[in-house]
Order: C-alpha cells, then structure tokens, then sequence
C-alpha cells in the first residue's frame, strides 16, 4: 500500500494533533518512554521499517511471501498481514505508536531482539539485523516463521482480550459446568443445540450475510486413531450431518475435499491437532470456512473437539476465521 494512504489511516487512529508530531530522525529506535501511548493500526497490519533497497532486493521477497502468505481455509485469497514498508528516513512518529513493528537493518552484527511495548502499549517490536545482506537473508530464511508466530500470537492475545470485556458470561459459565471446558464466548452468541456431548452456538449478523459457529464436543478417548486426519473429518462430517440441514430435501453439512484440508500437530503436551479446511452443503450451493483443534484430556481420558466455521459469502473472511481461530485457542 502507499504510503500516504496508509499515513491517512494512521491519522484518523490517533487524531490530527499526533499526524503533526513529526521525527526526522533516521537512526535506530530510542528507548521506550515509562509512560506509553495505546497502541494503533489495525491488528493484522505490519509496519516493516527497511531501507528502499534492501525491500526491493530478495530481503523484501522473503518477507513478502511469508507475512503475506495466504491464510488457510479461506476460498479466496487473503493475505495474514497487510505489509507497509517505510524507510528508515521516513519512520517518524506517526508510526511509532503502531501495534506491530518489525525493523529490517544491516549493521556491525547479525541479532534478533525482540521488544514488547516500545514505544506504545501492548506493541510489538522486533529488529532484525544482518552484518551484510547475505547474512541478513539468512537470518530471515532461519527465522522467518517463528518471528511471524510471534505476531500472530500477539495478534491472538489481543482478541481475547478484547473479546473478554463484553463477552458472554451466562454461556461461559455453563459450557464450564456442563462439559469442564473454558472459554472465552464473544457477544451475541447464542447457544443453537446444547446436548450431553456436545454444543453448537451460533451468532448471526443479517445485515452482513454472516454467520459465525463454534461446536465443542466431547468423546471417551479410546485410540490414538481418534487423532487421524481421516478420522477427524469424518467426526466433523457426522456432526454436520446431524446438526446442520439445508433448505433442500437431505440437504447436510459436509467436509470440502476438492481442497484437502490442512493438518497439524499443535503441541504433544496436550496432545492437540490443528485442521482447517472448507466445508459445503450436500445437494446444496452453500459453503465456507472452518478451524478446528482436537486436545487429549489425559487426565479426564476424553478428547476434546472444537471448531469454528463461518457462513459468510459477501464479507472478506480474514477478521473473522481469526476471531474463531482466538476464541478456540486457550484450549
């Protein structure tokens, strides 16, 4: 995005007096102050501070196709963050205050730092820097994908803590007495089917043409084919055809293979996978999105499955598979 486009922005998040409140400075970054600013911009917006030629160079390629790598279980393409490179010359004060910040450098050594909270509340900072432009690249070959979890978990933690102020606190209460499962449940969610085993709430947005789902089931563990991929479609597949009709005569909710789904191994303690895919109608036109985890309680010997999927044609689709993929995430 342009620059001065993306200066706009900024503006209207923190007000005209801060657009005034500018730096000429070029060199590093100071120290942060005691008392911080909030921070701005949107969550899934990465400042990246990098010289002209170093973004223009393979530096720029690397960075590219990993922050804006598409994200899964989306039909279309969204990117997981917008990216806007400034210049170092050019980094004033306006943008200090960004919640994520990621400065890209050649100097006397090659480091990593990590900074939370810099230059404004609850912000990200990270530096990356190469003794040559070799090095540098890689560093960032090495290291790209874990500093990206960095801001995608910071992006996670500032959804439910956002989602925490307002949310549901009746369900909540109830999803933990009947099936001893936390969570946080955002505003608006209702609850669609509750059963000994199993949960559906549902929110619902007419205007938008959105519907966002979240599902918790609970089983006995038995074998850790319970953890297969092909065994959790088919978990999936059996909810979907219990619980979500169509219009249409046996019309039902099933798993999307044209695109197989993705699958992951998320931690060994709990054990826990990850899948995403798409979901769509049998012997209708519907479709969309779905996140899911499936967690061992050891301790309880049951697993515990949750997933979130949306119905949600007209809208783009990233804020809101994120929202989903935060509020499955403290399990």
């Amino acid at each position: 995005m342009k620059l001065h486009v993306f200066i706009a922005t900024l503006c209207l998040a923190i007000g005209l007096s801060s657009c005034q409140q500018r730096s000429n400075k070029s060199d590093e970054p100071s120290q942060s102050r005691s008392i911080l600013p909030p921070s701005t911009g949107h969550l899934s917006e990465l400042v990246v501070v990098v010289s002209d030629e170093l973004w223009m160079g393979e530096v720029g390629d690397l960075l590219k196709d990993s922050f804006q790598e598409n994200i899964q279980a989306i039909p279309q393409q969204e990117a997981l963050f917008d990216l806007f490179a400034i210049n170092p010359s050019e980094f004033s004060s306006i943008f200090k205050t960004h919640k994520n910040i990621l400065w890209v450098s050649q100097g006397n050594s090659t480091s990593i730092e990590r900074k939370d909270q810099k230059w404004a509340k609850n912000q990200l900072y990270v530096h990356v820097q190469g003794s040559s432009e070799p090095q540098l690249i890689k560093s960032l070959k090495k290291n790209i994908l874990e500093i990206r979890s960095w801001y995608l978990e910071r992006n996670t933690k500032r959804r439910l803590s956002k989602l925490k102020i307002h949310s549901e606190k009746e369900i909540q209460n109830l999803i933990s007495d009947a099936y001893q499962v936390d969570l946080i449940i955002p505003k608006g969610y209702g609850v669609a089917v509750a059963e000994d085993s199993f949960v559906w709430l549902r929110r619902d947005h007419p205007k938008l043409n959105l519907i966002s789902n979240i599902w918790l089931h609970i089983e006995d563990y038995k074998s850790p084919k319970q953890f297969s991929k092909q065994r959790l479609i088919q978990l999936r597949d059996s909810l979907g055809m219990v619980h979500v009709e169509g219009v249409k005569s046996h019309s039902f909710m099933t798993t999307e293979l044209i695109y197989e789904p993705d699958y992951e191994l998320v931690t060994e303690e709990p054990y826990t996978i990850a899948t995403k895919g798409l979901w769509t109608m049998v012997n209708d036109f519907l479709g969309g999105s779905y996140t899911a985890k499936a967690i061992l309680d050891e301790e309880n010997q049951r697993v515990i499955y949750i997933e979130g999927f949306l119905y949600c044609p007209n809208e783009r689709k990233r804020s809101h598979i994120q929202e989903l993929e935060a509020i499955i995430s403290p399990l």
